[in-house]
Parts: structure tokens; C-alpha cells; sequence
């Protein structure tokens, strides 16, 4: 009962605000009715006819369309001559119409990106790993290696590796693996 009561109360009290709403919306109109001048009533239609305005807009026409005298140099819509305009010399061309031209239609050959411009390496040069090196043997390749050279070695290395594709996308593989940027 109280739910009835209550809705009851709100849907009272929506329609008063309603109404009130509506009594002021007609309360200004009427004041601004009384504030407004009274605008001046429009001209009725003409007494003349279709006909007649048809036959006076022709004679208009007539009369306003007299040829005028032609005149030797073009003007501007405001009346003003044109100016004149002297011709330049004609420009040299450097462009070489001899030249046949190449279609760009034929295709280039396809080359994988996947496989590696490196050339194979045969199993007869690649060294043996029967033989192993001794001690002495690193002691004195490192002595006689220089670290310029080494550097340049390196240097070397890096770049042929940079040459290949897929070795470029493998190194960036490894790197995301190893050490990803976003954790």
C-alpha cells in the first residue's frame, strides 16, 4: 500500500510541475506578444495578370539586350582593359625523346629470402676435427693475432651476417627470447 501511495505522490507531483511549466511557457508568450511591435503587413499580389508581368519582362529583355559596340581588347567584368601579356621565348628542352623506353612489366627474378647468399662450403675445405689443437697452439694464435685484427674479424663476421635475411630475422628472434623488451 505504502508503494501505491508513494507512486501515487510522484506522479502527483510530475503533473503539477507540468502544469506549471505549461502556465509560464504561456505566460511569456503572452508577454512577449505585448512587448513585440506589430509588424507591417505584407504587400498583397499585383493586379496584373501572369500574362501581363510575362509580356513586360519580354519587353524588358528587349530593350536591355541592345548589342553593344565590339571592342578591339578584352575587359575585366569591372570594366578595366586587360593587360597585355608578352610571349616569352620558348623554352629548350633537355629532354632526350630518343631514349627507348623500358617496360617495367617483366618480372625480376624471384630469390628467396629465406636461404642465404652465402655459397656452401665444400666438406673437403672445412678443417678436420679429428686433430685437436693444443694448449701451446691458442697461446700462440692469440699472441700472434693482433686486437686490430680481431676487431676487423669481427667486424667482418657481423657484417656477412647482416647480408643474409633470415639470419637477420633469427637474430632478432634470439634477442626477443632472451631478453624480451616488454615484460
Amino acid at each position: 500500500m505504502e508503494k501505491i501511495q508513494t507512486l501515487l505522490i510522484i506522479l502527483l507531483g510530475l503533473g503539477v510541475f507540468v502544469w506549471r511549466m505549461v502556465q509560464k511557457a504561456r505566460e511569456m508568450a503572452a508577454r512577449e506578444s505585448r512587448e513585440r511591435p506589430a509588424l507591417p503587413k505584407a504587400p498583397g499580389l499585383p493586379p496584373t495578370s501572369f500574362q501581363d508581368l510575362l509580356e513586360q519582362m519580354k519587353s524588358q529583355n528587349k530593350a536591355g539586350n541592345q548589342p553593344q559596340p565590339a571592342t578591339s581588347q578584352p575587359t575585366t567584368p569591372a570594366g578595366r582593359p586587360l593587360p597585355r601579356e608578352q610571349a616569352a621565348p620558348v623554352a629548350r628542352s633537355l629532354e632526350r625523346t630518343e631514349v627507348d623506353p623500358r617496360s617495367l612489366e617483366t618480372m625480376p627474378t624471384a630469390r628467396s629470402l629465406e636461404t642465404p647468399t652465402r655459397t656452401p662450403r665444400l666438406a673437403a675445405s672445412m678443417p678436420r676435427t679429428t686433430a685437436l689443437p693444443t694448449r701451446e697452439d691458442y697461446w700462440t694464435r692469440q699472441a700472434s693475432h693482433s686486437t686490430d685484427e680481431a676487431r676487423q674479424d669481427a667486424r667482418r663476421r657481423v657484417q656477412a651476417m647482416l647480408r643474409s635475411p633470415a639470419d637477420l630475422r633469427a637474430a632478432f628472434v634470439l634477442s626477443e627470447i632472451l631478453k624480451p623488451k616488454y615484460e
